[in-house]
């Protein structure tokens, strides 16, 4: 399952490591648009697979941010 930006952005912080569990609702990464934090949480209980994005990377609207396995 891909976990994709809700906004235009930059990357602020990855909350998790690869290989965690996380359940839904549960924080996964941090980006910034127009200088307001927004939380990225996930969608599904399941373990981060991968990220596909660093902090510091500018991200458009819908990009693939993290991979999870369900």
């Amino acid at each position: 399952m891909e976990l994709r930006s809700p906004s235009v952005g930059k990357v602020l912080r990855i909350s998790v490591e690869p290989g965690a569990e996380v359940t839904r609702g549960q924080e996964v990464l941090v980006i910034e648009s127009m200088k307001v934090e927004i939380p990225v949480k996930a969608t599904a209980n399941g373990r981060v697979k991968e990220f596909r994005v660093t902090p510091g990377e500018q991200i458009q609207r819908n990009a693939v941010l993290a991979i999870l396995q369900v």
